[in-house]
């Protein structure tokens, strides 16, 4: 069993009750209840399950399609809402069987709203999702061809009361494209709201002057990130603002991209961009600074699949954004627990805690390919992955 905040591993036999976690003992110590149901685990690590915490459970991550947003505006726009219901599910799917048992979703449409419903009533069996229902951007901003569009600091309160309205468990804010798209007083009048109705926001902010905004105007995490400030960064990291550095599109895309439909002179913008600005250099220099990281991959953008996340695990650590296997496992684990709240149920293998677990087979301290080996996965404490294959994960 490995305990994520230090690292160290200790022989164990862990017991689960209903959906808790309900002792942890030496081996053969555990004095378990009459006629358990006894799964061996032996050579194999005993993890806290998995969260992704940058996915669009509505898109299907398949390939580029030609245009400059790859299929996602395709699909945002003339897919049904029974095929975005069916991609969704399929998702959900692929997210479990590696070792994903939390989701946090940040926009596409209505699909996540859908798949949590299902979720609720019990018609799938998967991943807890967390959902920000539409992303919010200005008008014609960035993706919003998916979102709420929202303009002005009353405008954009009353989106983020809609979505909570709705069902949302956090908000996203679409802070810049190519050039910021909203000023510090609408942010600010965002994060208010949400923080006012209880929920923690997030901005899509990858360049500098609008991850200088939503840190002035006090949001609580940054998705993908980009250069920052001295002052800027110090301010980041006093205030505990997390960041989700999503590789994956990055990394991902300029390999596949060009297979796959993207035009030309896209794939060659990509590429000039990595030359120029090295993924892993702003990343580098946060995590130095003491900025804690969260994992998420933007599942569902084109050629970033749902069940891909060895490839951000293992960027992270050849673009040297963070150290150690321990670094990728707490980003995973722990870090997502407190990005969301929810640390005191979710995010490490403790008496009293919910039963999200994930078994790998050997030692991810060793090496990180390790937890792409996924061998068992509960979720509430509900078996759904056995030896590597899904259990029955519906209902009907």
């Amino acid at each position: 069993m490995l305990d994520v905040r230090t690292g160290t591993t200790t022989a164990a036999d862990v017991l689960v009750e209903g959906n808790r976690i309900a002792r942890i003992a030496r081996p053969g110590e555990l004095g378990a209840p009459a006629d358990p149901v006894k799964l061996n685990v032996a050579g194999q690590t005993v993890l806290p399950g998995f969260s992704n915490n940058h996915v669009h459970v509505g898109w299907s991550g398949m390939g580029w399609d030609g245009g400059p947003t790859g299929i996602l505006r395709e699909e945002s726009l003339h897919d049904s809402d029974g095929i975005n219901a069916i991609k969704a599910a399929a998702n959900l799917r692929k997210s479990l069987r590696v070792g994903l048992t939390a989701l946090r979703d940040l926009g596409m449409r209505m699909s996540a709203f859908d798949a949590k419903e299902a979720l609720r009533r019990g018609l799938l069996k998967g991943p807890r999702l967390f959902i920000a229902g539409k992303a919010i951007m200005c008008t014609g901003g960035h993706t919003w061809w998916c979102g709420r569009e929202a303009d002005g600091a009353d405008g954009i309160r009353a989106a983020v009361r809609e979505q909570v309205k709705l069902g949302a468990d956090h908000i996203k804010i679409i802070a810049n494209e190519r050039t910021p798209q909203y000023t510090v007083d609408e942010l600010r009048a965002a994060a208010d709201e949400a923080h006012r109705l209880g929920r923690r926001i997030t901005a899509h902010a990858s360049i500098r002057e609008a991850i200088q905004n939503v840190v002035a105007a006090g949001f609580d995490s940054i998705e993908h990130g980009g250069p920052v400030d001295d002052d800027v960064l110090a301010q980041i990291v006093e205030r505990r603002m997390f960041v989700v550095p999503t590789f994956s599109p990055r990394v991902l895309q300029t390999e596949r991209g060009p297979a796959r439909g993207m035009p030309a002179d896209v794939a060659a913008a990509r590429r000039k961009q990595a030359e120029q600005n090295p993924p892993g250099a702003f990343l580098r220099r946060m995590h130095e600074a003491g900025v804690k990281f969260a994992f998420g991959t933007d599942a569902g953008s084109p050629c970033v699949p749902h069940d891909e996340i060895m490839g951000e695990m293992e960027a992270l650590l050849r673009h040297e954004a963070v150290n150690t296997p321990l670094d990728v496992i707490q980003m995973l684990t722990i870090n997502s627990a407190e990005l969301r709240g929810d640390a005191d149920r979710l995010g490490t293998v403790e008496e009293g805690r919910l039963a999200d677990l994930v078994t790998v087979e050997g030692n991810p301290l060793a090496d990180i390919r390790v937890l792409g080996k996924v061998r068992h996965v509960f979720v509430d404490g509900t078996h759904l992955v056995d030896n590597g294959e899904l259990r029955d994960w519906y209902s009907w």
